[in-house]
């Protein structure tokens, strides 16, 4: 089974869970992610299968979308409701435009530091099997976008007092912590604070209702085994997508079928045997992903072949294949 699979990821399970369940599900080796979510959020986990795990590198990029809660007046060394209590501060008086402000100045592009429970490397060990050892290790600040941060709800003045809760609203680029953001928006508020609560509402162009809970997917994985579902029919069922609909933010084109044909078997395609370029999608958010030139490729029946790129050679410019793909019928 080729294509994209999105799901509901429960809090409690970790990315790898969903992963292993989906392998047993549907007795397929080639499950892989295009993203963690930590083992205490929820929300939306996209998933490839079978040959659509070449293009993850390509989907990795994709802005990722939250509801949070922020929590004033506590921070913890895990800045989230899962650590150990670090500060606590029930004194503070914080108005409902001071925490626009707040969130105000934390979008665009900002620096964070990665917390010590994430799966970054130091010197070849996550930093989070250091953090479990009680280590402690310096990383460097780095850049992402906050593309949209808001406040959910209405609110009085004083509602704020005594570690009350804040919901919001983020859109943001690979790599944001979210739970960094918390603690930053509390430090630049003079008051320790940490994530609450996080679900992930979107991925690239899937949301929350393209997601499939996890009894939803059984049951499809189960009508599949027993020959209810056939084939390729199963992508047909809501949160089964096929294997180019994660990349329609890069631009394509379409080639002759004999150029088709060429391609897959690795041979180079000449400009002249294009039949016409696609205009990347608009998808529902930009994605960062910079393609350097990546493009989708299809046959002029319409089927996805995979990516390529143009290339000089001795003058001529050709499209030279850098993924190839089986036909989603394969």
């Amino acid at each position: 089974m080729n294509g994209i699979l999105v799901i509901l990821k429960p809090p409690g399970m970790t990315s790898h869970d969903v992963v292993a369940m989906v392998r047993r599900n549907l007795g397929q080796r080639r499950v892989g992610h295009t993203g963690t979510l930590d083992p205490g959020a929820a929300g939306v986990l996209v998933l490839c299968l079978g040959s659509a795990t070449r293009l993850v590198p390509y989907m990795e990029d994709h802005v990722k979308g939250y509801r949070g809660e922020l929590c004033l007046g506590r921070s913890t060394d895990t800045q989230d409701a899962s650590g150990e209590v670090l500060q606590e501060d029930r004194t503070f008086f914080i108005t409902d435009k001071e925490i626009r402000l707040a969130f105000a100045a934390f979008r665009g592009e900002i620096e964070q530091i990665p917390p010590m429970v994430s799966a970054l490397r130091h010197q070849g060990k996550r930093l989070y099997e250091l953090a479990r050892q009680g280590k402690v290790v310096e990383r460097n600040p780095r850049p992402v976008r906050i593309y949209e941060l808001s406040p959910v709800g209405n609110w009085q003045k004083g509602q704020w007092m005594f570690c009350d809760v804040v919901r919001f609203d983020v859109v943001c680029s690979k790599g944001t912590y979210v739970r960094t953001l918390c603690q930053d928006i509390g430090s630049y508020l003079g008051v320790p604070a940490h994530m609450s609560f996080l679900l992930r509402t979107q991925v690239g162009p899937w949301s929350l209702e393209d997601a499939l809970t996890l009894e939803e997917f059984k049951q499809i994985a189960r009508n599949s085994a027993k020959g209810e579902v056939l084939g390729t029919e199963v992508f047909k069922s809501r949160g089964f997508f096929s294997m180019d609909h994660g990349i329609k933010h890069l631009p394509g084109v379409v080639i002759t079928l004999e150029a088709g044909r060429l391609l897959r078997h690795g041979r180079r395609v000449k400009v002249s045997q294009v039949a016409h370029f696609l205009d990347a999608e608009d998808t529902a958010v930009e994605t960062t992903h910079k393609s350097q030139g990546i493009l989708r490729i299809y046959n002029d029946h319409g089927r996805f072949l995979g990516l390529g790129c143009f290339e000089e050679t001795e003058g001529e410019r050709e499209l030279q294949p850098v993924r190839v793909l089986p036909l989603e019928s394969d």
